[in-house]
């Protein structure tokens, strides 16, 4: 084994989005930790204790927690990867853009809706998690759509659904709400390297995403993955 990476997964996401990671990874031990077990401003409570510094990967909004931990516990991360990442709304227009927008828009202005809407989402997931693939992935480009015809990610969506839109629903609520305040202010906190790996055809962080977060560290890489989208890339990332 190469050693230990620790994971922040996505939102709506769980646990399970470290298998996408971990597939493509073999020589690593990707242990993904429990974000919706504690608030947002709390994540340092989901690290394991008796470890030391380590490799975090934050795939999409998860890439805020971990940019969260480098800042909060610099001592407790050597390097950060994000993958997919979602960037501080506030680096740029990126809003109009995302796939996301009505759901980020709900969470800024009309939070009532918001917690009705994922109300309804798991309820669908319950019954049809299926139409719920379907609905989410209903513009998806060529890459994912490969994804999707894999019964193991089929099963990681429908663990993370069942984890955001129920059991855990306001935990995923409270990060919804985290993410679309102003949190740029952790970036220049961050002092350990950084690598971002992003598709170009990202639908949900649009690559400007992963431009504006590598101006923000020096020395930050940049690995863009030609065709992939949010999810794709998070199977094709190689530490």
């Amino acid at each position: 084994m190469a050693g230990s990476v620790l994971f922040c997964h996505g939102m709506p996401g769980s646990a399970a989005d470290a298998r996408l990671l971990a597939a493509g990874n073999p020589e690593w031990r990707v242990v993904p930790l429990a974000l919706l077990d504690h608030a947002p401003g709390d994540v340092v409570k989901a690290l394991p204790g008796g470890h030391g510094p380590a490799h975090v990967v934050g795939f999409s909004i998860g890439a805020m927690a971990a940019m969260r931990l480098a800042a909060q516990v610099p001592e407790r991360v050597e390097r950060l990867t994000l993958v997919s990442a979602a960037a501080p709304l506030s680096l740029g227009d990126f809003l109009p853009h995302m796939a996301g927008k009505p759901v980020f828009e709900m969470a800024m202005r009309r939070p009532r809706a918001l917690a009705a809407m994922t109300w309804g989402q798991g309820a669908l997931g319950r019954v049809a998690p299926g139409a719920m693939i379907k609905a989410l992935f209903a513009q998806a480009g060529e890459m994912e759509r490969t994804l999707l015809a894999d019964p193991e990610f089929r099963a990681v969506l429908t663990a993370g659904f069942s984890e955001s839109f129920g059991a855990k629903r306001a935990a995923y609520l409270d990060y919804l709400r985290a993410y679309v305040s102003d949190w740029a202010g952790l970036l220049a906190q961050v002092r350990c390297p950084v690598d971002l790996w992003h598709g170009s055809k990202d639908t949900w962080s649009p690559l400007a995403m992963a431009t504006a977060l590598q101006a923000q560290f020096e020395g930050a890489s940049l690995t863009m993955v030609d065709g992939a989208e949010h999810y794709s890339t998070l199977a094709r990332v190689r530490l």
